[in-house]
């Protein structure tokens, strides 16, 4: 049984849920791990192509990218 106080929502962008996709990170309310979305980037294939083999409205395929990128950014300004 999933409960509010176990998962994880960020701007309702992106989850986590223990109970849910073996916990990994996925886009909000769905089932789709945006470790998907890089692996696709990674091997070649377009945001574009994800978005429609999987479904995913591009603004929020772009909007995890800039989420990314900050993280990046904030990693950098730490070390």
């Amino acid at each position: 049984m999933t409960t509010m106080a176990a998962t994880r929502v960020y701007k309702d962008l992106i989850w986590q849920d223990p109970d849910r996709v073996s916990g990994a990170v996925c886009f909000f309310a769905t089932r789709l791990p945006i470790q998907h979305m890089f692996d696709y980037l990674e091997g070649g294939q377009t945001i574009e192509e994800f978005c429609q083999d999987y479904n995913c409205p591009i603004e929020k395929a772009k909007a995890v990218l800039e989420l990314a990128s900050h993280g990046v950014e904030t990693f950098l300004q730490a070390a």
